[in-house]
């Protein structure tokens, strides 16, 4: 187009000199054609600017078309999400209250129970029910709950860490008793072993914690038929306040295959082939959890397995010092154990290295025997023992106690037995302890046989050196706490034991079964406070609540009581007028705790009927 217009430029100059013949008229010419030039390009230009304009408006019009419509798809897509998400969360709110309500039934009679007359072994097992409760709830809250919701949405930064004192020996002892009696009399033994260089109390997650051996240890128990479970704990590194733990969760049953080692975190991603898979093989979203609770406690996880050897799981986790002391581990009576001669008497050499480690750290000369011939020629060829404890699962154990009875008429002995197994030839039987041996059970014991404070013998009343707790069913509790209480409760279990609490307090409470039930007995009287079941039918608690606040003139204080524990549910019951929360399995200390504080609040608002 240019050479066009210079062509006709051109041709226009010649025109001109050749019509006018005239300077004056050429340089007119001249101008004029070259303004004439000037504005052709310029409109040409412009023309092509404006078609380009008009070319990208109509791009960036079908963008702005496309972005509306991701737009709305995303939009219904994170509706959709979050309707599946709410969804999900309503199951598992189902699932979680449907289990936390016949869990309180077996909690609260286990609580009841508790505070009878109970000789010792029947209160160790009490605690170990009350202990596996309350692990089953944290499994149902963490797992069931949480941990399935974050999974399913692959947000594992949702799922929160608690930073709290604990005990880690407790935390092991707790999931071992979970798993203690389905290893049976032939079963594996289940060990555990903390370094003496770790701390007694530490501060962080004891819950998740406990989540991550649950797991590891389930899979030990599904895959090992005998043999040893073996838990232990070792100090990686220290940093002023800050410890890196290592955990070792050690098996001797059937092993994994190798090429299954590689994918074994990844939960259900082999699935699809199940053909050749074992039950005794980890899997589901069991080592899942385990991977990414490690993994928000700046830790790792790894296994090793050799098929039919056994598997080792080993991870590490980033944890603080505890800020005040939990339980005191030094009795004044154990300097008592200096220097005691005490023979062990096991045939597994594992527990028999742990139980003598233990002893030397209290100063006392432990002498081991890993049979009952063994423990015979020790007797007979050395000086005698303070003290003998021995393995009740030994081959003719029976036959060994009679003989070391025989020989040692004088000496105290303590006999080992699996969870379970009831001796009945306890006749010489010093004490009967519960394998794996707890700790602060043994040292109760040794300090109860070799120690008195008054310089006089012990009498040996307590066998089990478990310290019978101080009775907290008083009823002169709702002398020192008066209340008048109403319960709304429509399950019959839950009537009867939060009645049976109530009662042995001293209090006189009125049930009743749904809310409108309340309603009317709360026009009619007056109560202090009331226990408000969410969940209850005719009217649920959260609106028996709000009609409470809104008819009543003299209000009494609302606690929620209820098996819905999933986060939030408090502060929808905070919501509807309710002035706390008590969740279901009903623990006796919060239940106390709750009694407690809303009667000195009262009491201090002149309320108190």
């Amino acid at each position: 187009m240019k050479r066009l217009y210079i062509i006709f430029f051109i041709m226009g100059i010649v025109a001109v000199v050749l019509l006018t013949r005239s300077t004056m008229w050429l340089v007119a010419g001249i101008l004029g054609c070259m303004v004439f030039l000037l504005y052709r390009i310029y409109a040409s230009r412009l023309l092509t600017i404006q078609m380009r304009t008009s070319t990208l408006e109509l791009q960036v019009e079908s963008l702005h078309d496309q972005l509306d419509i991701y737009i709305r798809k995303e939009q219904r897509l994170s509706r959709a999400a979050e309707q599946a998400t709410a969804a999900k969360r309503r199951v598992m709110a189902a699932m979680s209250h449907e289990i936390r309500t016949p869990m309180n039934g077996v909690m609260g009679m286990a609580s009841l129970l508790a505070e009878t007359s109970l000789n010792d072994q029947q209160r160790e097992y009490i605690n170990g029910i009350q202990h596996c409760g309350h692990q089953l709830i944290s499994v149902v809250n963490h797992i069931l709950v949480d941990d399935m919701l974050n999974i399913s949405k692959a947000d594992e930064d949702k799922i929160p860490l608690m930073n709290e004192d604990f005990d880690l020996r407790s935390s092991i002892e707790e999931v071992l008793d979970m798993f203690s009696a389905n290893t049976g009399d032939s079963g594996p033994e289940l060990l555990y072993h903390i370094d003496g260089d770790i701390p007694a109390q530490l501060s962080g997650d004891a819950g998740r914690l406990r989540q991550i051996l649950i797991n590891l240890v389930e899979n030990a128990v599904r895959a090992t038929s005998n043999g040893e479970i073996y838990v232990g704990v070792r100090l990686l590194k220290k940093e002023e306040s800050r410890l890196e733990l290592g955990f070792e969760v050690r098996d001797t049953g059937t092993g994994i295959p190798a090429d299954k080692i590689g994918r074994i975190f990844e939960g259900l991603a082999d699935s699809t082939d199940s053909s050749d898979s074992s039950d005794d093989e980890p899997s589901g979203l069991g080592l899942v959890i385990c991977r990414r609770l490690v993994e928000m406690m700046d830790g790792w996880i790894e296994v090793q397995s050799e098929p039919g050897k056994g598997s080792t799981f080993t991870f590490s986790i980033r944890i603080s010092l505890g800020r005040k002391p939990l339980r005191n581990s030094l009795h004044p009576g154990m300097a008592a154990l200096q220097g005691k001669r005490i023979l062990l008497i096991d045939d597994n050499k594992l527990a028999l290295t742990l139980l003598a480690g233990q002893l030397q750290q209290w100063k006392a000369e432990p002498t081991i025997a890993g049979s009952g011939k063994q423990a015979l020629s020790a007797l007979s060829s050395g000086p005698g023992f303070d003290l003998i404890i021995a393995d009740a699962g030994l081959p003719d154990s029976s036959q060994l106690t009679d003989s070391l009875r025989e020989q040692n008429p004088h000496t105290p002995m303590i006999l080992m037995t699996r969870p379970g197994v009831i001796r009945n030839d306890m006749t010489g039987v010093t004490a009967q302890l519960t394998k794996p041996v707890k700790q602060h059970l043994l040292r109760d014991q040794l300090v109860h046989l070799f120690f008195s404070s008054d310089g006089q013998s012990n009498d040996g009343s307590n066998t089990t050196g478990d310290a019978v707790p101080a009775e907290r069913l008083t009823d002169d509790f709702a002398e020192r706490h008066p209340l008048r209480i109403l319960v709304a409760e429509d399950n019959p279990i839950n009537q009867k034991i939060v009645m049976k609490m109530l009662t042995k307090l001293g209090y006189q409470p009125t049930m009743m079964a749904n809310g409108k039930e309340v309603l009317d007995e709360v026009s009619n009287q007056r109560y202090d406070l009331v226990f408000m079941d969410v969940q209850m039918p005719e009217m649920d608690g959260l609106e028996a609540t709000r009609m409470i606040r809104l008819c009543l003139e003299v209000q009494p204080v609302i606690i929620a009581m209820t098996a819905n524990a999933m986060q939030g549910d408090r502060d929808i019951c905070l919501q509807a007028g309710m002035d706390d929360y008590i969740s279901k399995p009903i623990d006796l200390d919060d239940l106390l705790a709750q009694l407690e504080k809303w009667s000195a609040v009262i009491k201090d608002s002149g309320k108190a009927s």
